[in-house]
């Protein structure tokens, strides 16, 4: 494995050592080593953060229809439908579950012509589901 896919960080003596002492005292947790404990903590807090961005979904409940000029529509085969995913008012919007952040929305935002439509246009999708421009000029 390279090398350069990892980076190292300091932390306090007293939290690692704590930690060390948790991973000893409880084997149940399933922490094998300091860094497995700090990588899935870290990744959590990302998570929480909305840094590290959607996951990707991948299964076959979902399907691309098509892509229109204001939305997207996707074959929902969990529910036997279709669902239309739009991209108004610089948000992205689901109309069936009516949120911005539902697998059908993160499923649309993955959609290679969907990315590429709002690239042309120059708009990124924040984690948020909010469209804004790709760079903001001042």
């Amino acid at each position: 494995m390279p090398m350069d896919r990892y980076r190292g960080i300091s932390l306090q003596r007293e939290l690692v050592d704590e930690i060390e002492q948790y991973i000893k005292d409880h084997p149940e947790a399933g922490y094998k080593s300091l860094a497995d404990f700090v990588t899935e903590a870290v990744r959590k807090r990302c998570e929480e953060l909305q840094i590290l961005g959607p996951k990707p979904i991948v299964h076959s409940v979902l399907e691309h229809f098509n892509v229109y000029e204001d939305h997207v529509t996707i074959i929902d085969r969990k529910r036997e439908r279709l669902v239309d995913v739009y991209f108004r008012n610089n948000f992205v919007y689901c109309q069936l579950c009516g949120e911005r952040n539902c697998e059908h929305v993160r499923y649309a935002i993955q959609i290679p012509k969907v990315q590429r439509t709002l690239e042309e246009k120059g708009l990124t999708v924040k984690p948020n589901g909010r469209i804004e421009p790709k760079t903001v000029l001042y």
